[in-house]
């Protein structure tokens, strides 16, 4: 399952059809940090796309939790890295607008089967288009 925290509907309904089109079972997308927070208590997804900013403001805490849990994810934003608080240094960061065949490659590292996604501590590239 891949975890979408995307505020602006049209992205995030997109990116949910795009991914559910490739297969993916897909939660959101949350448009707000608190809601995402909340589904991940009871949840846990193989992978997440996540925008460094939503409704209720910076995304710090979603990224705390997901890195704490050990849940590979990819920051997908229009607001640039260097911009954004420390938490979300070295996270693999692509800057919108992005085709989806960038996003579903970056997710597509950290795959290594159909059925598991195992996070990769490599050093995480800014992916710029």
């Amino acid at each position: 399952m891949i975890f979408l925290a995307e505020d602006d509907a049209v992205i995030g309904l997109n990116l949910e059809d795009d991914f559910r089109d490739v297969g993916y079972n897909v939660a959101g997308p949350f448009s707000t940090c608190a809601a995402a927070l909340e589904w991940l208590k009871g949840n846990s997804p193989e992978a997440a796309v996540i925008d460094a900013l939503l409704k209720d403001g910076l995304c710090s805490d979603l990224a705390r939790e997901l890195w704490r849990r050990g849940i590979p994810f990819v920051v997908y934003s229009g607001l640039s890295q260097q911009a954004a608080p420390p938490v979300f240094k070295g996270m693999p960061w692509i800057e919108k607008p992005a085709p989806f065949s960038t996003i579903f490659e970056a997710v597509g590292a950290f795959q290594q089967s159909i059925g598991g996604i195992q996070f990769c501590s490599a050093a995480m590239p800014i992916i710029r288009v």
